[in-house]
Order: structure tokens, then sequence, then C-alpha cells
């Protein structure tokens, strides 16, 4: 079959495209990825946001909590140094826990002093400290759960340590903390994960050292 003829195949078969789409919707998150290779019009959707939209919408999407939690020592080692990080995640519909795959560019655990949100499905790993040089990073990565891998977005335009941070309807807010030199900072930038671009926010009055942000509704304050 061809791809032209693929594209216009039934969800599926013998049933209304409308049915279909609400048998689907009803896919536990931790299905899609196996599902996604049934077929390439399935991908399609279950990748899409419009489809993450219509199951927020139907009441569909599952909450799930994360935990940055110390990992393991190695096997038959004894713990040294600086202990390593990684994600725990329970699923109170299947009441499971799981560690998701780590960061690529730090297999051995995770950037020290990061920080993480999470919007529209996905969760997002911002900054920290290498592990292995404890010099602060600019790196964001992106945890699709539909496809249950991390990706690599646009770096932080500038190097920041201990900032708030904040999510809302696609769209990371980071602000304040300090530069590498320990100064304190004022500026604040927000991340559109569609476009994968910052655009740089007018700067506080003041600066926001080791500071946490919060959010109400759409308003982002610390």
């Amino acid at each position: 079959m061809d791809d032209d003829q693929q594209e216009f195949t039934e969800l599926i078969p013998g049933l209304p495209e409308e049915l279909a789409l609400e048998c689907l919707s009803r896919l536990h998150y931790s299905a899609h990825r196996l599902s996604s290779r049934v077929c390439k019009r399935w991908r399609h959707l279950l990748l899409s946001n419009d489809f993450y939209y219509h199951r927020k919408q139907s009441g569909f999407t599952h909450k799930a909590a994360c935990f940055v939690q110390a990992l393991p020592p190695h096997s038959h080692s004894k713990p040294v140094g600086q202990p390593r990080y990684g994600i725990s995640l329970f699923d109170p519909v299947t009441m499971s826990w799981d560690r998701l795959p780590p960061v690529p560019k730090y297999p051995d655990g995770l950037p020290l002093f990061c920080q993480v949100v999470s919007t529209e499905g996905k969760l997002i790993l911002i900054g920290g400290w290498d592990p292995s040089s404890w010099e602060p990073v600019r790196d964001v990565f992106v945890y699709e759960f539909t496809t249950q891998k991390w990706t690599q977005c646009a770096d932080m335009p500038s190097t920041r340590s201990f900032f708030a941070v904040g999510a809302v309807e696609g769209k990371v807010i980071v602000a304040g903390g300090h530069d590498e030199s320990k100064n304190a900072l004022r500026s604040a930038w927000v991340l559109d994960m569609k476009e994968e671009e910052w655009c740089e926010l007018g700067r506080m009055r003041e600066e926001r050292d080791e500071c946490e942000g919060w959010l109400w509704g759409r308003s982002f304050g610390w």
C-alpha cells in the first residue's frame, strides 16, 4: 500500500471516524508508543497536539507524579562522590512506579540543581550543573510521554543557576537566578515550545536569586 492510500484508510476498519477517535482517545498514554506503530495514520494522530487537546477536553488525559530521586549505586559498588539523580514516575491510574530513561548527554544522572516543569503533556528539564564538571549548562530537554523519549530543545539564551521557572499553555518562563560570576539577574525569558524559540521579557525591577516560581492561572510570580 503506497503512502497516499495509507493516508486515507479508516482509523479503525468498519467504524465511523468519530467513534474510532473516541476509542483511541481512551488508550492509556503508556500504550501510545506501541500503538503508533500500527500505521502511519495512527502515528500522525497519536503524536499530534490536536489529539492531546481532544483527550484533555474529553477527560481522557491522566495525571502522573514525577519525582527527582537519588539513583541507587551501580551494582556491587559503594557510593562514591556526588549522588546521581533520575526522574521517577508514579501513575495513579495503574498504581505503578517507573523510571524515566536517562537524559541525552547525561547518561549517569541529571544535571545537578536542574529545574523540571510540565506543560501540554510534556516534561521539560532546564539548566543545572554538569554532574561531571559542576559547570552550569544551558541545556533544555523535553520528554514526550507518547514516544517515551527525550529530545533536546533550544538552549537557554544565557547561563543561569537557581532561577525561577514556570510553564503554561506550551510556554516555559525562566526568571532571575545568577550568572557564572554569581551575579544576581533581573532578566526573564519565555520559551515557545511549538516554535522552539526564546523571547526576552521585560526586566524585573530588582534582581532575584535562588527564587521559586509559581503560576496562578496564566500569571507568573515568585
